[in-house]
């Protein structure tokens, strides 16, 4: 029997109708119907705001896909960032996706082009339905043994330097073998230095807020990873006493949730450990899972008395034994240490002893990571819970030569050849800086129609600049005056990438309409249109001799064209996801990819036969720069890393943006390294 297939196309006629099954093509609209060559649509699960989710046939495994049907630039970022972290994280209790999990759809005859996430299909309901369904709430076992289960969950996500933002019972799935899983990871947040650093300088982050569930520094904007802890806690104060945590009041003076009358089945040491979770200051909160899973084995359920059977077979009372833990405690401190202690086995070590011994310590790396971030453990009570991580990030600062902050999202950034000038792109703005100084030179507002500029180029004479973006559209700038030149109508999508030839006559730009394109620079005459990628154009280069373009694309391969003639003269396969970046060698002799599969490859131009592989990332790498002295290749993805030509072996492994490194640049005395991120800085680095 052919298998039932859905078409993907939002505006195909019929996107239902059976007579597509089996079929490669919609019937209607002419659509892929067989995705990426191996999943096939079978229904719509449901859908709102910028998305839909479908269940899909992968040869026979039923999986979930996630479609982004509009280009908004926050919904993109959000959604291109939980991709990047479920791919990293690896456990049970976290949906599992593929490294070519990711993906983009273009439907036929059209534009657009729409984000795609495929993951494993959880079974079960969500905490918030499946207690609505049982209607009654959980016993005390049962909440112990789920808070265990989150618990390792988190130390999972936490040990990676991320923290999820938005925990909730509406969040965590229950498979019907008892298993928890943890879901939606398009708000969780990278664990940096910088990060902390920010947040200790009083800068907000991105908002996620849940009402009942969200702390109060994350409300302000002010998140952290013990923000994970509280949330958790209320989703626990949910299932126990089956009420949402806005229907309990908070002490006026300590800010703490009075809502242990509503679960008489829990006991005062149970009951312990979630207001240690919900502390309202970050700093009495847990500092770790760990420390979570530490309280949780020293809780001896024996004597400390569950959920009261349901009832007596003759009066239907409920029958009460041990404490019924109603009256909540009387603490005020967290220095107190009796209440944390109530049934169990042995003491817990205390927050505050914790954050001393780590404060002690502070003190000596007060020279490696600067006084704005003791600044900020100290006003807000929270130093990262993972010393070990913020030593081995600590080497990165003695690179670290200038950081530009608040500059907006960064897209994309360039060094001009005399190494005079830097810009960035970010949402409808391009910014221009003195790289010496870090000096502000010039903002051009309201560009590409007030959508994001992907790329940057600057010509060979230094007077040129050229932007691409979500316009469809190539601007060119005076870069001495920053006035508009030119505005070439250039694609049918997005604008992913630009380079000028050696001699700055010609310019080409890659797009998300599959095809490269080159233009008279002068004029903005097109010149030749090269097609036959199968998906979007995500990056270009030009040899320096201006014989070879390499274009990469999310088909998974790279095409090496003979500009003279337009034709392809080799395709280069062998990654496992979409090529975000590809980079000439400075003989002309390699060329280098970046995929989403976390590798970089080099290859031979002559034969196209691979050299040799780069394995270090952890997550996708998305921007590739040749040092001009031919020694290093810098790569970014989740961090920057400089690896050594001569070895194939990392030099340095950089580590300071709280987001992914979306660029970098390298000055032309190879000595500096420049790189840009969407968390709002540039990074001027000395190179290693």
């Amino acid at each position: 029997m052919a298998s039932v297939s859905y078409c993907l196309n939002p505006k195909c006629p019929n996107p239902s109708d059976p007579a597509n099954a089996g079929k490669s093509t919609c019937i209607h609209c002419g659509s892929e119907l067989l995705l990426q060559g191996r999943y096939r649509l079978v229904a719509p699960l449901g859908g709102g705001g910028f998305g839909r989710t479908f269940e899909v046939d992968d040869n026979g495994a039923r999986k979930v896909l996630k479609v982004l049907l509009k280009e908004h630039p926050k919904a993109v970022e959000l959604f291109k960032q939980e991709a990047d972290v479920l791919v990293r994280l690896r456990h049970p209790g976290i949906p599992k996706v593929d490294r070519d999990g990711y993906f983009t759809f273009s439907p036929a005859h059209s534009t657009e082009s729409f984000h795609c996430l495929v993951m494993e299909k959880i079974a079960g309901a969500n905490l918030q339905d499946w207690l609505k369904h049982r209607g009654r709430p959980i016993t005390q076992e049962q909440a112990v043994n789920w808070l265990k289960q989150l618990s390792e969950i988190l130390d999972q996500v936490h040990r990676l330097n991320y923290f999820h933002r938005d925990i909730k019972p509406h969040n965590i799935m229950c498979k019907p073998n008892g298993q928890l899983v943890l879901i939606d990871f398009g708000t969780a947040r990278e664990v940096s230095a910088t990060y902390f650093a920010k947040v200790g300088q009083g800068a907000n982050v991105t908002g996620i807020v849940s009402p009942g569930y969200t702390p109060p520094e994350q409300t302000n904007g002010k998140a952290v990873p013990q923000s994970d802890f509280f949330a958790l806690g209320r989703t626990f104060v949910y299932l126990l006493t089956g009420k949402p945590p806005t229907a309990f009041p908070e002490n006026p003076r300590t800010g703490k949730l009075m809502w242990r009358k509503g679960a008489p089945q829990v006991s005062d040491a149970v009951a312990n450990v979630i207001d240690y979770l919900m502390a309202p200051f970050p700093g009495n909160r847990p500092q770790s899972p760990q420390v979570v899973l530490q309280c949780l084995e020293e809780i001896n359920l024996d004597d400390a008395e569950t959920e009261l059977p349901t009832q007596l077979p003759t009066t239907g009372q409920t029958k009460i034994r041990g404490n019924s833990g109603a009256s909540g405690i009387k603490q005020t401190s967290i220095n107190r240490v009796k209440p944390l202690n109530s049934g169990l086995k042995k003491p817990v070590k205390e927050p505050l002893e914790w954050k001393n011994k780590l404060l002690a310590g502070a003190a000596v790396l007060l020279l490696g990571i600067g006084g704005s971030q003791i600044y900020g453990s100290l006003r807000y009570g929270v130093f990262p819970a993972n010393p070990v991580w913020l030593l081995s990030s600590l080497p990165s600062s003695q690179f670290l030569t200038r950081s530009l902050d608040n500059v907006g999202g960064v897209n994309a950034i360039a060094l001009s050849p005399n190494g005079q000038t830097l810009i960035s792109a970010s949402f409808g703005t391009i910014r221009i800086w003195n790289p010496r100084t870090g000096r502000l030179v010039r903002t051009l507002n309201q560009v590409h129609s007030q959508k994001s500029v992907r790329t940057l180029a600057v010509s060979p004479d230094n007077s040129v600049l050229a932007s691409g973006g979500d316009d469809n559209n190539v601007i060119l700038w005076d870069l001495k005056t920053g006035k508009r030149m030119l505005t070439i109508p250039g694609h049918r999508g997005r604008v992913n990438s630009i380079t000028f030839s050696s001699d700055g006559q010609t310019l080409v730009s890659g797009s998300d309409d599959k095809t490269v394109r080159l233009w008279n620079r002068r004029t903005g005459r097109r010149l030749l249109t090269l097609t036959g990628h199968t998906g979007s154009v995500n990056a270009i280069a030009l040899s320096r001799d201006g014989q070879t373009l390499a274009s990469g694309s999310d088909d998974k391969t790279v095409r090496l064209w003979n500009l003279n003639t337009g034709e392809v003269r080799r395709i280069i396969t062998g990654h496992g996801g979409g090529v975000n970046a590809v980079a000439f060698s400075p003989n002309g002799q390699l060329v280098a990819s970046a995929s989403s599969d976390n590798t970089i490859r080099l290859s031979n131009v002559q034969d196209g036969k691979r050299t040799r592989t780069f394995k270090g990332h952890s997550s996708w790498v998305r921007t590739l720069a040749f040092s001009p002295d031919s020694r290093t290749l810098v790569s970014g993805g989740g961090d920057i890393i400089v690896w050594d030509l001569k070895t194939g072996k990392e030099r340095s492994s950089l580590s300071g943006h709280s987001q992914f490194v979306s660029s970098v640049a390298v000055s032309r005395d190879s000595k500096t390294l420049v790189s840009g991120s969407p968390d709002r800085t540039i990074k001027i680095w000395r190179m290693p």
